[in-house]
């Protein structure tokens, strides 16, 4: 627990050493101060900061729909954020001196990648938190389903940094991570929709076959993230296959990373 206790301590300095805490709450302070500042914001003619002019449920659909975006675009300064914290934790002379420590080279590695997220998860909740009460305020209505879809949202944040520690710790290059990281992205995003192309196909075409495997093995985070709005919303999870079979998948993401690190000559 000691060794955890260190290892988080390090991972938050080495953060805060880099100024990234600094662009995270200036991006929110930005948000916060146009929304807090923001004398109408007018929708199909009227204003919705003026009373609860749409009804409860469309002003929730609303607020979940903005915090869903905006949970999106943090969650994407966070890959920029942490892709390069992995090799720095690998760079030559620190690694060294890590590895000289009495403590498994698996155990190292996932308390690292356990105190990297756990510092990054708690700077996701702090900034969407403090979107989410600016807004509230201001249109008079807490949604207080908010609160699940952040939890949500920080576990789809594990899958994804799951992966950007994978390329980070295979490369050794936070270019590469990061460009992991969007290749599977985009490449995942595309297999989600392959049916758009299977009329162009032969019927008995291997190409079918080929999608569906590479869609069903593939990490499918576009396809969890659709489950955000549903769940601030109170409706819950629409579809649980994206979210249990990407959780897999990270798991294999992560084995495959301590695998690597372990077969590694520093």
């Amino acid at each position: 627990m000691n060794k955890f206790a260190a290892i988080l301590y390090d991972s938050f300095l080495e953060i805060k050493d880099r100024k990234i805490f600094y662009f995270y709450w200036l991006v929110a302070g930005v948000i916060v101060l146009v929304f807090a500042l923001l004398p109408s914001l007018r929708m199909n003619g009227r204003d919705i900061l003026d009373g609860n002019v749409l009804g409860g449920e469309a002003l929730n659909g609303f607020v979940a729909k903005f915090l869903d975006g905006f949970l999106g675009f943090a969650m994407l300064l966070l890959v920029f954020g942490s892709a390069g914290l992995a090799p720095s934790f690998l760079s030559k002379g620190r690694v060294e001196l890590v590895l000289s420590k009495p403590i498994d080279r698996w155990r190292l590695l996932s308390m690292k990648f356990l105190g990297i997220y756990l510092v990054k998860a708690v700077v996701l909740a702090v900034v969407a938190t403090s979107v989410w009460l600016t807004i509230s305020i201001r249109l008079g209505m807490f949604n207080w389903g908010f609160f699940p879809g952040l939890l949500f949202a920080c576990l789809q944040f594990l899958v994804i940094y799951a992966i950007v520690f994978f390329f980070g710790v295979l490369t050794n290059s936070a270019a590469a991570a990061i460009m992991g990281y969007f290749v599977i992205r985009i490449g995942t995003d595309l297999l989600a929709g392959r049916k758009a192309v299977y009329p162009l196909l032969s019927e008995n075409s291997l190409w079918k076959t080929v999608l569906d495997g590479l869609y069903h093995i593939s990490p499918k985070i576009g396809e969890m993230s659709d489950n955000i709005v549903p769940i601030m919303t109170g409706k819950g999870i629409t579809d649980f296959y994206p979210v249990w079979s990407t959780m897999l998948i990270a798991i294999v993401f992560f084995l495959a990373t301590l695998l690597s690190f372990n077969r590694k000559d520093y």
